[in-house]
């Protein structure tokens, strides 16, 4: 059976940010950029960065599969992706993700978890030297298949 990815929808440009709407770290001067406006070699870096970031959190490891099961436990209804997951991710020079800011979940586990999975992890290349930060992407699962889904809470099988 192929390897289906749980992430085929996992991260779409935000408004004015994504691999191209980027703003710096400075929170005094923060500024934007439209996607549009971004030079090509940011775009191209912020989409290896997303790729290796979803490889990331599809890891076969005990952390990710807690993560995705958090994940997929706050999808609206079992046939309908999560919500956007907005994340603000900090690269140095060397391409490691030195910091990473997003909403926090209801419980903390789950940001540890994805802390985890992302901090001090090194993504493909450097990044561009002139390259505002910090690069503002979404993650979104997709709804699980149905040989995979959980069940639902009291369905018995048929004697």
């Amino acid at each position: 059976m192929a390897k289906r990815s749980l992430f085929s929808r996992s991260f779409r440009w935000l408004a004015a940010a994504a691999g191209a709407g980027l703003a710096t770290a400075s929170p005094v001067a923060a500024q934007t950029i439209a996607p549009s406006a971004a030079p090509v070699e940011w775009v191209r870096y912020a989409e290896g960065a997303m790729a290796a970031v979803t490889r990331l959190l599809e890891a076969d490891n005990e952390t990710a599969l807690r993560f995705r099961t958090y994940l997929h436990q706050t999808r609206p209804a079992e046939d309908e992706p999560t919500p956007p997951l907005e994340l603000k991710i900090w690269v140095g020079e060397s391409g490691v993700v030195s910091r990473m800011e997003f909403t926090p979940f209801a419980h903390p586990e789950p940001g540890a978890d994805l802390r985890s999975l992302v901090v001090g992890q090194r993504l493909p290349g450097e990044p561009p030297p002139d390259m505002l930060l910090p690069i503002r992407i979404a993650v979104q699962l997709d709804p699980l298949p149905a040989e995979v889904a959980p069940a639902t809470a009291g369905s018995s099988d048929p004697i």
